[in-house]
């Protein structure tokens, strides 16, 4: 019995020795973390961070070296979130940043970082404007809004509507996306006649107004691309004013759609229903059902008082971006060079221009484009700094969830189900092999995209009156009724036909060139002159 006490206290002893030692020989490595600590999306990354530095270590206890996590509080202010990474940079010497939250913020840090080669990794700054800084230290652990532009296309052309109304939100986050859109949709000869752009700060009366704009239009195809908050004052709103029937058709980005959890309420969920949204796909549902189940657990203790958080695939990139770190920063080795170098920029006073520089940063910008993995959010590396494109999820909103329709991968296109590698026909009749769409207005029959508003114009049309060839046009005038009428003919035909053809209305009225006595009130030049004037079509 004495001699299994002693062995277990020497036992005790080496393995308490053995971890100091490892301690010991351990080497920091300092990561800046910018986020908003008042928001929720904000306590959730940060909640995410710290479970996936938790995960690994005790997964890896050899490892040399451990993040240590300095927090800066960030509101959505641009300048305040570059403010606060400066103060890091300067202060605390960190050699990484994850974050901040938006693409406004991303902007101003992006150079920041550049200049003190500190690479600053965003799990969900998602404009595709970013890219354009081109900067080798700005990594983006998020899909580019840019990738689900060939998705939304492939859904417009499968359904054959022809135009389209893209609504986004009024900054650099909505306007990114536009080009990429815009240029996706002239591929396939859809037309964008209006764009409707919507203040971030907009009261309900100018959302109101937009909205009221939008129904005096025919396009009823809508392509949404905002966040929740303003979203779902647009729903709001747009319920309210009968915009939400069976002849509307509503497309969210996954700005909405990755976030349709904030969407708790049934009251906010009621006035979207019948809305398709694009998804990012999570493959192992599995595994994450069982990080869901720990994260709430360690949500709720560090956060008693935030009830109505739910983890989102932007969690899932704050835990595969804290991890791809940790990964990468043991990869550069136990090394002192954790370190910055002086920079002496002679006569300068500015704290703007004296910038020391991360001397492990270009080592660590490429390690972390050579590190790849399994994350909770799917193969996770970075391909020129980013995200690869990635399979989506197209959901349709019903009751208080979303049921998923169909998907889209960048290798086939749109697909019924993810064990299907034969792509989905693009044309109109191929929107039967997408499942059953319950569109607004509850209906499953698809909206034909456009429909004739209550004040529409009507197109005025010129037909001139002439001798002889009836069977062409015929124009004949009524002694009755003193009116000269439009009575048909093949040219007339032939015109209906086209119309019939078109993917969108066109409202028309027929006008005889005549006198009140059913003369013909001109020749051809006088006929033409009026269409010059604006006075009339010609037929």
């Amino acid at each position: 019995m004495k001699i299994a006490t002693i062995c277990s206290v020497f036992l005790l002893f080496l393995f308490r020795t053995v971890d100091s030692s490892l301690a010991m020989n351990t080497v920091n490595f300092s990561v800046g973390v910018v986020l908003d600590f008042d928001t929720g999306f904000g306590k959730m990354g940060l909640s995410c961070i710290n479970m996936a530095l938790s995960d690994w270590y005790a997964s890896h206890p050899n490892y040399n070296t451990r993040l240590l996590v300095h927090q800066r509080n960030s509101p959505t202010d641009v300048v305040l979130s570059a403010a606060a990474a400066l103060e890091l940079i300067k202060n605390v010497e960190v050699q990484a940043i994850i974050g901040p939250s938006t693409s406004m913020q991303a902007n101003f840090m992006i150079n920041l970082g550049d200049k003190a080669h500190v690479p600053i990794i965003s799990f969900s700054a998602t404009s595709p404007s970013l890219t354009s800084i081109r900067s080798p230290y700005f990594f983006r652990a998020a899909q580019n809004d840019s990738s689900q532009v060939k998705a939304i296309s492939d859904i417009i052309q499968a359904f054959g509507w022809r135009q389209v109304v893209p609504i986004y939100v009024d900054n650099e986050f909505g306007e990114g996306v536009i080009p990429y859109l815009s240029d996706a949709l002239q591929e396939i000869d859809v037309r964008i006649p209006y764009r409707s752009v919507i203040s971030p700060t907009a009261t309900d009366d100018q959302i109101e107004a937009e909205l009221y704009k939008l129904v005096t239009m025919q396009t009823r195809v809508f392509i949404v691309h905002m966040l929740p908050s303003l979203g779902s004052r647009i729903f709001k709103k747009a319920r309210e004013i009968g915009m939400m029937d069976k002849s509307y058709v509503w497309i969210l980005t996954n700005a909405i759609s990755n976030e349709l959890s904030w969407f708790n309420s049934s009251f906010h969920m009621e006035n979207m229903q019948g809305v398709l949204g694009l998804k990012t796909h999570i493959p192992n549902k599995k595994k994450l059902e069982a990080f869901r189940v720990r994260w709430k657990r360690k949500f709720q203790q560090d956060n008693p008082n935030d009830v109505d958080v739910n983890l989102d695939v932007f969690g899932l990139w704050a835990y595969d971006a804290a991890k791809a770190l940790a990964i990468t920063v043991e990869k550069l080795g136990n090394t002192k060079n954790f370190t910055y170098q002086k920079m002496n920029i002679s006569g300068s006073s500015n704290d703007l221009e004296r910038f020391d520089v991360s001397q492990i940063g270009p080592q660590l910008v490429q390690a972390l484009l050579g590190t790849s993995f399994q994350g909770l959010s799917g193969d996770f590396s970075f391909v020129n700094g980013q995200l690869p494109s990635s399979t989506l999820e197209i959901v349709n909103v019903i009751g208080n969830g979303e049921n998923v329709v169909g998907f889209w991968t960048p290798e086939n296109g749109l697909v019924r189900n993810l064990h299907s590698t034969k792509s989905i026909s693009r044309s109109p009749a191929s929107n039967t092999s997408i499942g059953t769409i319950i569109w607004p207005g509850d209906t499953s029959s698809a909206p034909k995209g456009w429909q004739i508003p209550t004040n529409g114009k009507k197109l005025k049309i010129l037909v001139p009156l002439k001798d002889g060839f009836n069977e062409f046009v015929n124009v004949t005038y009524d002694p009755s009724t003193n009116k000269t009428n439009v009575m048909g003919g093949y040219c007339l035909e032939v015109f209906e036909a086209v119309i019939q053809a078109l993917p969108y209305d066109i409202s028309y009225e027929l006008y005889a060139y005549a006198k009140p006595d059913g003369e013909a009130a001109g020749n051809y030049n006088d006929l033409v002159n009026q269409v010059f004037l604006g006075v009339m079509f010609l037929f």
